[in-house]
């Protein structure tokens, strides 16, 4: 669509709008993240502010990092969009917070204050304002919104609302532990046609609703068939496209891919600036694929800074995650207590799937120690919540290890070098490389995964995907 003749107005509007994007980059280059942002907001003030209307959401387009974010020169229909209100700065300075992962407070409360004087027709403050509160781990704040937003008339009378309304109804589902409703919820707006903004977002979240369902070859024939097998240039939302598609390949024993996505998505969200793990806690994925392929150091500083700017950033759900992934590749003697403390956090979030996951984690690790009453207990914990989730697939796999590991008997406990080859075949390793790793002979390698098959109670290699993680 042509877009139409602009007045000098809004030439010059969008001039400086251009002027704050290449300061804010610049700023950012240095390392000056505040001046940056400072340069953001007062060129946004400015334009707000002003008397123009004539600003729509495509403009403001590349201020600040958010997934599904508006991308500069996109031309819209106008009256799908409307005139950008002075509400878009408060919303904007919270997602700046967000990605500084400062004071989660105040982001809450310019979060709501974007939203509680006008009707609510911009879109992207709304967008912006959810997403907000979803990384602040206010999700029962984020679904309320949601819920008024359905109730209202109009919402969904336009392509852009209705498509930015489902996605965002299906990620906060996906973090409070409902990816079948998160799953049902994008495959259904992918079928009929979601705007192209928040096209890429909801292919990355849907892939990753998969993965939570226990889905593995569909989530990643589901990125295939978007065309994120491979290449990823000309995607905007590069970063949420990384991260699931590394999730995917570390999920099905392609470690040094997956590693290579997620530092991949490293370095996209640092030139933004940002460093809050609540956007995406690419730190401790690629610390798991360190890990899996013996790579300790490099997995330990990874989740150490992880924890660092999780507990800058202080929710419960953050905080608990980032302990889940120090506990992952620590070591015996110090694993269990930050699995439990980790639990402890995550049981005060909202977010039943991070909670499930760590439960079950627990409970492994400690069946692989042959403790088999505390797993038992962990393992049970785990099912409870993975029926609260209404989740068939965590609770066949709970009620698989808990008669698992029940029947093991005393000779269950994994050795040090059986768990080394373990993590290495769970990696994806064929049994050569993994004997050139070890220095051992590949007679020797077959031998120790012939045991560990025995006391997992498993087949074959098929099955150990199931385990979610590399232990020790």
């Amino acid at each position: 669509m042509r877009e139409p003749e602009i007045s000098e107005d809004v030439a010059k509007i969008r001039r400086a709008l251009d002027l704050a994007r290449t300061e804010r980059a610049r700023l950012g280059r240095l390392g000056r993240w505040s001046e940056a942002d400072q340069a953001v907001l007062a060129t946004l003030n400015d334009v707000l502010a002003g008397a123009s209307r004539s600003i729509i959401g495509p403009d403001l387009g590349g201020l600040v990092y958010v997934a599904g974010s508006p991308r500069p020169g996109d031309v819209r229909p106008r009256g799908n969009w409307g005139p950008v209100p002075y509400h878009r700065l408060h919303a904007t300075c919270a997602m700046l917070l967000v990605t500084r992962g400062r004071d989660p407070q105040t982001v809450t409360e310019l979060a709501q204050r974007a939203l509680e004087d006008f009707d609510w027709r911009d879109l992207g403050s709304f967008w912006y304002a959810v997403l907000s509160l979803v990384y602040a781990d206010e999700l029962e704040e984020a679904q309320g919104l949601l819920d008024r937003a359905m109730a209202r008339s109009g919402w969904s009378g336009t392509h852009p609302h209705s498509s930015a309304l489902t996605v965002l109804r299906a990620r906060v589902a996906a973090l409070g532990g409902e990816p079948r409703v998160a799953w049902e919820l994008l495959d259904g707006a992918l079928r009929q046609g979601v705007v192209r903004q928040f096209t890429e977002v909801a292919i990355a979240w849907g892939s990753a609703a998969l993965l939570d369902l226990g889905e593995l070859e569909r989530a990643d024939g589901f990125l295939l068939k978007h065309g994120f097998g491979e290449s990823l240039d000309g995607v905007f939302d590069r970063a949420e496209v990384l991260a699931a598609r590394g999730a995917v390949r570390e999920a099905t024993g392609r470690s040094q891919l997956a590693y290579e996505d997620f530092t991949s998505c490293g370095r996209e969200l640092a030139a933004w600036g940002v460093t809050n793990p609540a956007v995406i806690p690419w730190r401790s994925s690629a610390a798991l694929c360190a890990a899996a392929t013996d790579r300790r150091s490099l997995a330990l500083s990874l989740v150490d800074e992880e924890l660092f700017h999780a507990q800058q950033w202080g929710t419960a759900h953050g905080v608990g995650a980032a302990l889940r992934a120090v506990a992952l590749v620590s070591e015996e003697g110090r694993d269990i207590k930050l699995f439990e403390e980790a639990i402890g956090y995550l049981a005060r979030s909202h977010a039943r799937g991070a909670l499930l996951r760590a439960q079950y984690e627990l409970g492994v690790r400690l069946s692989l120690r042959a403790r088999y009453q505390d797993a038992h207990a962990a393992l049970t914990a785990a099912r409870a919540t993975a029926e609260s989730m209404n989740s068939d697939v965590w609770v066949r796999q709970i009620d698989e290890a808990i008669r698992r590991w029940g029947e093991s008997g005393t000779d269950g406990k994994l050795t040090a070098q059986e768990l080394k080859v373990l993590n290495f075949a769970r990696a994806g390793l064929a049994n050569k490389a993994i004997a050139a790793r070890l220095s051992l002979g590949t007679g020797t390698v077959e031998f120790h995964l012939s045991n560990v098959y025995r006391k997992l109670g498993i087949t074959g290699r098929s099955e150990l995907p199931a385990l979610m993680m590399p232990v020790w």
